[in-house]
């Protein structure tokens, strides 16, 4: 029997939503930055081998830096599990129209992506042939992987898992939906780089993190127990584990999902929880500002520290007032957009 939407009380209160959000689009933003000025390359869609080691013999040269260019990537996969928490809190096996499901989220995202739609065809002069995958976020389909500016590639596998999330996944018993996207993760086991590289740029790279939200959704009585200082430095142990291990790393981002649902508890404060409001706004605005300070031609290696600390700041800071504005226009221009489907 597929799941259907549960009354009892969340799991994963509001403000542990945001909290979680809040601190993972932190890492996002920031992480952004700084592996376009620092050695410390990410291992976020494929394993490298000389990327862990890198890190494994210079993190302690640049402990902060060098942690936030090679793992800031692991605030991603959360949202993909809050997107399947919330689905499938929201609405279980019951979307009545799969069309109208499918065509709300899409212009949500649309309206939610013009920011880096504007800067990728201005900025990086996109063939006009592209404009149409962007617009309908099928470009990854399509092998056009380009993901300048970087929050774009998100957004296509978001519409995605909307996509299936209506046709077929929410039909699916939420265990054996678990079951089948463990098996799919380590099936990556068999492939090379370069096929795990495309898979991650779709919705199926990802499918582990999205499964365990819907399954937490309606079975997440079991995550009070991780939440315990014990349990969060041992999964912060295997985080750090499976970063720089070639057959660990391809459950890494699902490890990290675990982390951050251990401290949720410690993520309710003001900022975090403002942050978590805005988290949709920043993720879209950032890449804009990202563009500008790579200009700034400051060396985050050896320059000096204040310098970078005052940079890093400022860059925050900026993407954050943007983000806010950006969200009231947002919100305004959906009521906008809502009326006139409605009316049609």
């Amino acid at each position: 029997m597929a799941h259907s939407p549960v009354t009892t009380d969340k799991v994963i209160s509001k403000t542990e939503n945001l909290g979680l959000r809040g601190l993972c689009i932190t890492l996002i933003v920031l992480h952004n930055l700084v592996h376009n000025r620092v050695p410390f390359d990410e291992n976020e869609k494929w394993f490298d081998i000389l990327n862990a080691d890198y890190f494994i013999n210079h993190i302690f040269e640049h402990p902060i830096l060098g942690s936030i260019s090679y793992l800031g990537w692991i605030g991603v996969p959360i949202f993909f599990f809050l997107s399947g928490y919330g689905l499938s809190k929201k609405y279980g096996n019951r979307i009545p129209n799969s069309f109208l499901f499918i065509k709300d989220h899409y212009l949500k995202l649309l309206l939610l992506a013009v920011p880096i739609i504007l800067l990728k065809n201005i900025v990086h002069a996109t063939p006009p042939l592209h404009v149409l995958g962007e617009l309908t976020f099928l470009n990854n389909v399509f092998g056009d992987y380009e993901i300048h500016p970087s929050a774009f590639w998100y957004l296509r596998v978001a519409f995605q898992f909307y996509i299936v999330y209506a046709l077929l996944l929410r039909r699916i018993p939420v265990k054996w939906l678990l079951f089948f996207s463990f098996v799919v993760m380590c099936s990556f086991l068999l492939y090379d780089n370069n096929t795990v590289k495309t898979l991650k740029f779709h919705f199926i790279g990802w499918i582990l993190d999205f499964s365990l939200g819907v399954f937490v959704a309606q079975h997440g009585q079991w995550l009070r127990r991780i939440e315990n200082i014990f349990c969060s430095i041992a999964l912060l142990a295997l985080v750090l584990f499976s970063s720089v291990n070639g057959y660990a790393w391809y459950f890494s981002s699902t490890l990290a999902v675990l982390f951050f649902l251990s401290i949720k508890r410690h993520l309710t404060n003001r900022v975090m929880l403002f942050l978590g409001t805005i988290s949709a706004f920043l993720y879209v605005m950032h890449p804009l500002f990202m563009e500008l300070w790579l200009f700034w031609k400051l060396d985050y290696m050896n320059g000096n520290l204040l310098y970078i600390f005052l940079s890093v700041c400022a860059y925050f800071l900026v993407c954050v007032l943007a983000a806010y504005l950006y969200g009231k226009f947002y919100k305004k221009a959906l009521a906008l957009m809502h009326g006139a489907f409605s009316k049609k």
